[in-house]
């Protein structure tokens, strides 16, 4: 069985001039760069994309749908108004990158059927793999319900 954690950002809020830094694939967590924040805005021919509380609870409902068309579990998903962190787990030997973009898309979808057609998601995301029991207890635990938009959990259902 597979169990990730994945994280999609609204399109244009997480950029190189975050405080925190930023993060690029295959460098990890790199320092803070105005300079390319500024090339990255530049070249942005959309608005950054900031989650309503109610687009919030729009994609948690879609990954319960996507979840029962796509044949994997969801154990938590949680929302901020610039990202949604969704962790989920399945049994067949699908690799994480095909059900990562199949749950991307889904939501997309669903937020331009509702919402009007734009780039919703920024390209990529994080993708981290459960890899112990002890990993999946802190973030059901402390990790994602810290987060402090709307919340669901096999526990609690829907919640803020």
């Amino acid at each position: 069985m597979s169990c990730y954690h994945f994280t999609f950002h609204g399109h244009g809020t997480w950029m190189p001039d975050e405080d925190d830094g930023y993060v690029t694939r295959d460098e990890g967590r790199l320092p803070q760069d105005v300079v390319k924040a500024s090339r990255y805005r530049d070249l942005m021919v959309e608005e950054v994309v900031e989650f309503t509380e109610d687009q919030e609870k729009t994609m948690i409902a879609e990954v319960h749908v996507a979840a029962g068309k796509q044949s994997f579990r969801v154990h938590y998903v949680a929302t901020e108004p610039t990202h949604v962190h969704i962790l989920v787990s399945w049994k067949d030997d699908r690799p994480f990158e095909k059900l990562r973009a199949s749950i991307r898309q889904s939501i997309s979808r669903r937020l331009g059927r509702d919402d009007g057609r734009r780039t919703w998601l920024s390209e990529g995301g994080s993708r981290r793999k459960v890899s112990s029991q002890e990993h999946f207890d802190y973030l059901v635990t402390t990790y994602l319900p810290n987060h402090g938009g709307w919340k669901w959990s096999e526990e609690q259902g829907l919640f803020r």
